[in-house]
């Protein structure tokens, strides 16, 4: 196991245990359907919007994982040109994604108007997007906040935290 995805694991099992305030619980069988005709998770609350975009970088990477590995999916944004690969100056492409919608609309609205939030099964993500990304050497941005801050990994390595995490669901 790499470095990244061991501090991943650690960050995110203390996670489980102090959750940022104003977290509400997601029942298993909440649904609600957004207005792309996607099936929303839950439903978040301004107060639990807040306060996960503020955690840093790695807790927000490790409150992904746990989301996206629970209620396996996860979101991109796209438009009529195609999915959102920002390029750095230093020529790093990566691939954007948070664990609801809600995270990836209102935050992609601020920088990337225009764009429209997709959900991306896990098994989608596991089975299609990480073997591309790797084949073409693009990063997975993991939850950007809306100061457009995020953790950058390996999609192998996201893949992974991924994978064992949703073992511990099963």
């Amino acid at each position: 196991m790499s470095t990244k995805v061991a501090l991943l694991r650690v960050i995110h099992n203390k996670q489980r245990q102090h959750r940022p305030a104003g977290w509400t619980a997601s029942p298993p069988l909440l649904w609600a359907l957004c207005s792309q005709g996607n099936l929303v998770p839950y439903k978040m609350n301004e107060p639990q919007f807040e306060a996960v975009t503020a955690l840093s970088s790695a807790d927000r990477s490790s409150h992904f994982v746990g989301k996206v590995a629970d209620l396996e999916q996860l979101w991109a944004v796209k438009n009529n040109e195609g999915w959102l690969v920002p390029v750095t100056s230093e020529e790093l492409e990566y691939f954007p994604v948070w664990p609801h919608p809600e995270y990836a609309q209102r935050i992609a609205d601020d920088h990337f108007p225009g764009h429209k939030a997709v959900e991306i099964s896990l098994n989608e993500f596991l089975s299609h997007w990480w073997p591309n990304c790797e084949k073409d050497k693009v990063k997975i941005a993991v939850f950007p906040n809306k100061d457009w801050v995020f953790w950058v990994m390996e999609p192998q390595d996201l893949a992974q935290c991924l994978i064992e995490e949703a073992e511990q669901y099963e």
